[in-house]
């Protein structure tokens, strides 16, 4: 048994399922920007306590001995 469609029809499903595509898509690309800063700033937090730890034990091997008295 065949459907039968109502012309135009098809036309206007074809076009709302690109308009469902569209809008996943734009819910995927800002969900990857939120991602993309969030994974920046926890670089940007590991870079910096990396590097006043460097700068710590730099200190520490620079540091001229303590003196007693």
């Amino acid at each position: 048994m065949s459907e039968k469609r109502i012309p135009g029809h098809e036309s206007e499903d074809i076009l709302i399922a690109l308009d469902q595509v569209e809008q996943t898509i734009e819910v995927m690309c800002d969900t990857l920007i939120r991602l993309k800063e969030k994974v920046t700033i926890h670089l940007n937090d590991a870079d910096n306590r990396y590097q006043k730890l460097a700068q710590e034990i730099l200190e520490e091997a620079v540091a001229p001995p303590k003196v007693r008295h």
